[in-house]
């Protein structure tokens, strides 16, 4: 049973580890290869198990292996830089530790750790341009010198009421120092947000610092956020993370959902206990910063699937703000569309085109998965190629668009239940929607009612007609 118990927690810390890990017998055959060795050494483990290690890096040999200078030797060799070869021809740059195991004198085998140099490499690259950040930023530390962050509330354009209601509940708590969580779909205007909750809070004075966790591998991740000490990896030395480049001003991590379970949970650990550790120390320097996250998906969703920790959604959530899709706000659409037409029409020479009535229509029947963001690249783009024309016209939009034009929306009929009456269809579709809203709304009836654009007292009756039960989400709040 312990024997058992060894066993499953070697492999539970292998699998979880940030290093490759192999284990060759007394032999030479290997035993055991995780996920992180494949990755460095671009084999799966299938190719490699219990192959004789000879025939799987034809350039090893006593010489120039450390692995096979353990099993030897029976000592242990400590952070080498190995250049070698695999059989399938790929050169492979490592800094690896063998770790002999010996019993009664007797080698019985090796284990090996790696590190790909690479990695460590890009690792130090780019944590030295953000050093060099940091020191650009130190060298103009008056605020009076400083670059204002270049969004304001101003610049975020909308005519949905539900919309501007929340706008200016924002604006009220942008001089709280609590954390902020964003949820909006990509091209929403998230970051407009963050940096305007920024520019109108205390701390517009200091430092606004963003960072896309989707961007950056997790290793090279953690060492971003909080920093590196000198020799916690090969070419590391003592350079500050986000959380102190950010000190006394604010932290946008956005598309959070990207970040790893494993590093969320020590991201929390930074927010509960405002102090921060680099990778590498054992000493903690406190931090004063305000997070702002985003995420691109219905955080209630990502819990479930287990891509968002809980604890941390609570954490950061203290002020939630919800951005709706474009294409649940139909009076923006032709609204940003000539706001975008006045922010573009520089371009052309003489007067501007106007949008045609056909295009009109187009764009309010469009679903906009890009929101935003995609309907300006697509009136910048338009502006950029039509050429004396008094109008916009269909075939003057992007071929991308056109094609998409032409395809009927099926997202409805992929809810449709065969066998199911219309009636039951239009009631399933309906519960949906309103779980949806209320969803979003973190049990709130009232600004649920705006987002589907019913009265109170209506909304009130169909949850009750519909069986949902509103306790579930008054938990979320």
């Amino acid at each position: 049973m312990k024997d058992n118990l060894k066993c499953l927690l070697f492999d539970a810390i292998a699998d979880n580890s940030d290093s490759g890990i192999a284990v060759i017998d007394s032999n030479g055959i290997i035993i055991y290869y995780n996920q992180q060795m494949s990755e460095i050494e671009g084999m799966d483990h299938d190719e490699v198990i219990n192959r004789f290690v000879f025939s799987v890096f034809p350039t090893f040999n006593k010489k120039n292996s450390t692995l096979l200078k353990a099993i030897s030797t029976g000592k242990p060799v400590y952070n080498q830089e190995q250049q070698y070869i695999n059989h399938k021809g790929k050169k492979i740059f490592a800094v690896v530790t063998d770790i002999p195991i010996v019993e009664n004198g007797k080698v019985l085998g090796v284990v090996e750790f790696a590190k790909d140099l690479y990695r460590a490499k890009n690792l130090y690259d780019s944590i030295n341009r953000l050093e060099n950040q940091h020191i650009a930023y130190k060298k103009n530390d008056d605020p009076k010198q400083r670059k204002p962050n270049y969004y304001t509330f101003d610049d975020f354009k909308t005519q949905n009421d539900f919309l501007k209601g929340i706008i200016e509940r924002t604006k009220r708590l942008s001089g709280s120092d609590s954390n902020v969580l964003i949820f909006g779909e990509t091209g929403t205007g998230k970051e407009i947000i963050a940096q305007s909750i920024h520019n109108l809070s205390g701390r517009n004075n200091r430092p606004f610092i963003a960072q896309n966790c989707a961007a950056i591998p997790e290793t090279l991740l953690e060492s971003i956020l909080f920093g590196t000490t000198k020799g916690s990896f090969t070419g590391a030395s003592d350079r500050p993370g986000l959380f102190e480049q950010a000190d006394g001003g604010t932290l946008l991590l956005d598309e959070l959902n990207s970040m790893p379970i494993s590093l969320q949970s020590k991201l929390l650990r930074v927010l509960q206990e405002k102090y921060v550790r680099r990778v590498g120390a054992t000493t903690e320097k406190p931090v004063d910063v305000r997070v702002i996250a985003t995420v691109n998906t219905n955080p209630l969703a990502l819990i479930q699937e287990k891509t968002l920790r809980e604890d941390l959604f609570y954490r950061l959530s203290v002020i939630y703000i919800y951005i709706p899709p474009l294409r649940e706000r139909k009076e923006d659409i032709l609204y940003l569309t000539n706001h975008f037409m006045n922010k573009y029409k520089h371009i052309v020479s003489g007067t501007p085109p106007r949008v045609s009535r056909e295009v009109k229509e187009e764009f309010l029947k469009y679903s906009w998965d890009g929101n935003v963001r995609e309907l300006e690249n697509v009136i910048e783009s338009v502006i950029n190629t039509i050429e004396n024309e008094e109008e916009i016209r269909l075939e003057h939009l992007p071929y991308y668009l056109l094609e998409k034009l032409k395809k009927p929306d099926l997202q409805a009929a992929h809810s449709i239940i065969p066998g199911s009456s219309l009636a039951d269809t239009i009631e399933t579709l309906e519960k949906k929607l309103i779980i949806e809203a209320l969803e979003l709304s973190r049990g709130n009836i009232s600004i649920a009612a705006r987002m589907l654009k019913l009265k109170r007292q209506t909304l009130q009756n169909k949850v009750k007609k519909l069986g949902i039960d509103k306790s579930e989400f008054l938990d979320l709040v």
